[in-house]
């Protein structure tokens, strides 16, 4: 097996772009074969071959859009548009972030297309970004153990910063989890990443019509049984809680929450989608699924470090609750305004992490 039967995303490995960037490293697979395993994540993404690239000493992240998928599709120019339009409205959300100034959202350095070719296979749309240090599914892993919960908490700020960012616009990013996270350099730099996968309201984009955009092992119950709620902010930013939610579960215990939720269901107690036998509303499997979601609460409680356990329990109580009516702060849900604002949780978050860095100060 080799690339060559491969779109023009596989073979970028050498060339020179038109900016000055030359491709010097594949990233996690082998560029004679095109085989690799789970690879560093640099930005996320789908349908996408990932490269380091230089420039003036400076090493960064490329994208390539690969469209392999296309060449095999029965239909190939509809794929091929498909994939190219998922690339072109990644392309203008990375704009208006960076128009925003959203510190806490990886944003491109750059966007373009190499041909490596005559066919329109041999078209590479890509786009180029920071080089982080890795995601924090496996940053985590490498912090002293001294340092992890300030190191975690710092993070779950940063997050949720991001997130509020991108809700500022409108924008729901929707697949939000541990690996499209990104940590930057040696300092606490944390940035949210993949905006392959995001809504736009008032935007056509290419995942409009889906009840759920990202990762199903990450999304929340409602849309596992599924319901589907017309509302924007209720549907979209109200997912995104959640996912944020669910990212305390993971830094806690190594699991997120729906992952934890699913494995405590009875196959009866299941939706079809995730191979149960209930056929029945969401309402109605809503008092089990609120009983599973109470034991958790109480396992993540115990895995907490004391100093942060009833804060943190407590945010992801209100985060991850499976009512979508009940999701957010209380104080935001009692008002008229944004019900589904991340303020508060940014500066519990914030409050926690310095509380976490005190105390490792005085112990050492």
């Amino acid at each position: 097996m080799t690339v060559e039967h491969l779109a023009g995303a596989w073979k970028l490995l050498g060339k020179q772009l038109s900016s000055g960037w030359k491709v010097v490293e594949t990233v996690g697979w082998d560029p004679c074969t095109g085989l690799g395993s789970d690879h560093y994540n640099g930005t996320g993404g789908h349908f996408s071959v990932p490269y380091i690239v230089e420039k003036d000493g400076r090493r960064a992240f490329l994208k390539a859009i690969d469209l392999t998928s296309a060449m095999h599709s029965p239909n190939m120019l509809m794929e091929l548009h498909q994939i190219t339009s998922a690339h072109s409205f990644e392309a203008l959300l990375l704009k208006i972030c960076e128009g925003e100034k959203m510190d806490r959202v990886v944003i491109a350095l750059e966007s373009g297309q190499v041909s490596v070719g005559v066919n329109l296979q041999d078209k590479a749309p890509y786009l180029i970004f920071e080089l982080a240090d890795g995601d924090v599914r496996r940053r985590v892993q490498r912090v002293n153990d001294s340092l992890r919960l300030s190191w975690w908490l710092h993070a779950m700020h940063q997050i949720a910063v991001g997130l509020q960012q991108l809700h500022s616009r409108r924008i729901a990013h929707q697949d939000l989890k541990p690996s499209n996270v990104l940590a930057f350099g040696n300092t606490r730099d944390f940035r949210v990443a993949d905006l392959g996968r995001a809504i736009y309201d008032g935007t056509a984009g290419p995942h409009d019509d889906l009840l759920f955009s990202g990762d199903f092992g990450y999304a929340p119950p409602e849309i596992l049984y599924p319901q589907l709620d017309p509302d924007f902010a209720t549907r979209r930013l109200g997912c995104d809680l959640y996912l944020l939610g669910s990212m305390i579960f993971f830094f806690a215990t190594g699991f997120g929450c729906t992952q934890q939720l699913v494995s405590r269901l009875a196959v009866s107690e299941r939706p079809q989608t995730i191979h149960g036998t209930w056929n029945g509303t969401y309402l109605a499997a809503l008092p089990v699924v609120q009983h599973h979601f109470t034991d958790l609460l109480s396992e993540l409680n115990g895995a907490l470090d004391p100093m942060v356990a009833e804060d943190l329990t407590k945010a992801a109580s209100e985060l991850c609750n499976p009512d979508p009516a009940f999701r957010g702060h209380p104080l935001d849900r009692v008002k008229a305004g944004n019900r589904f604002s991340l303020e508060r949780y940014i500066a519990i978050f914030d409050r926690l992490a310095k509380r976490a860095d005190l105390v490792h100060r005085m112990a050492v």
